[in-house]
């Protein structure tokens, strides 16, 4: 039987939501059909999180939806799946019943957040990430736990704070180099300043 991957999406997110994610917080989900949006958005205490999901061989596309979406700022966390083996048996499956063959699914998963893709490596002494993690053949529990480990690492990593210290060091660096060669004098003759007695003498 051939199941829309839009359906296996928003039932994917589902199982999530019910098995794990609302521990995190309140879970909104939002199933875009076949809107150029993405399939699924999940909104966990905020952040944003886009399941994008394909049938065997197209990962490739799937990596490459994901960096758009990440680039595009629609989320803050995309995960990729790719449903390598989903034990349907029914002609006719409910939902119910793919609920189940998800549970039993075999998956390859990939999760980018948009700290992999702002550049970090510009203004911090780290080497840029050439590629994501991918895990392969893993159940629906690991994906799970997969989902909310990167949550947790998303919601706690402090992007901002390794930045704006490296701002500083470089905006001191100026100021030092700057005051180090500039004559006193001249700047005030430039800026036309005076003391307070040359004032007073006119």
């Amino acid at each position: 039987m051939e199941i829309r991957e839009e359906n296996l999406n928003v039932m994917l997110a589902e199982l999530l939501s019910e098995r794990g994610l609302k521990a995190l917080g309140e879970v909104i989900i939002k199933d875009r059909g076949k809107s150029p949006r993405p399939d699924v958005h999940l909104t966990i205490n905020g952040v944003r999180i886009i399941i994008e999901g394909k049938k065997p061989g197209k990962w490739e596309e799937l990596k490459q939806k994901c960096i758009q979406r990440l680039d595009d700022g629609i989320c803050d966390l995309c995960i990729m799946v790719e449903y390598l083996h989903i034990p349907i048996e029914s002609l006719e499956p409910s939902q119910l019943e793919i609920k189940r063959a998800l549970i039993k699914g075999i998956y390859k998963v990939g999760i980018m957040t948009y700290a992999e893709r702002i550049g970090l490596e510009k203004w911090l002494n780290i080497s840029p990430k050439t590629d994501m993690d991918v895990y392969n053949n893993v159940s629906f529990d690991e994906l799970l736990n997969y989902v909310m480990s990167a949550y947790d690492k998303l919601v706690r990593e402090d992007i901002l704070s390794p930045v704006i210290s490296r701002i500083e060091t470089v905006i001191s660096s100026f100021a030092r180099n700057v005051g180090a060669n500039i004559s006193i004098d001249r700047l005030k003759k430039v800026l036309e300043l005076r003391e307070e007695h040359e004032k007073d003498e006119e």
